[in-house]
């Protein structure tokens, strides 16, 4: 009986610390905020919000911003949103950015951002 009482102990402080070891502690986990490199077009800003969990959900917003002008004063366009799961790809992750598309992140190490290689090349800032 003392046996079956000090397995059970151990397995149970075990469990969690098996269960943090899977679950890990990634760097694309977060909120992060980016800015498409070139032309916007008819925007004055494109942003690009995106939200990583480590239960593989992801949030997708795009937000087009105009500026304004000396007489017209500054208002948000069309929003894209969508919320999806990410998958793992070698070393980077794919963030599905509607039903039909994704977009593949880079983690750098060295700046604490995530990046895409593919048009458009968007780089993205971690935020609070």
């Amino acid at each position: 009986m003392k046996k079956l009482i000090t397995a059970v102990l151990i397995l149970a402080l075990l469990l969690p610390a098996a269960a943090l070891a899977v679950d890990g502690n990634s760097p694309f986990y977060g909120k992060w905020i980016g800015q498409k490199h070139g032309s916007t077009s008819n925007y004055s800003t494109i942003l690009y919000y995106m939200e990583l969990t480590k239960y593989t959900t992801s949030q997708y917003f795009v937000f087009y911003l105009h500026n304004g002008g000396p007489i017209t004063s500054g208002s948000i366009g069309d929003q894209d949103i969508f919320s999806g799961n990410w998958e793992i790809i070698n070393d980077h992750l794919s963030v599905p950015t509607s039903g039909i598309s994704s977009i593949e992140v880079f983690y750098d190490k060295k700046t604490d951002t995530l990046y895409t290689k593919e048009w458009p090349v968007i780089t993205f800032v971690r935020i609070p």
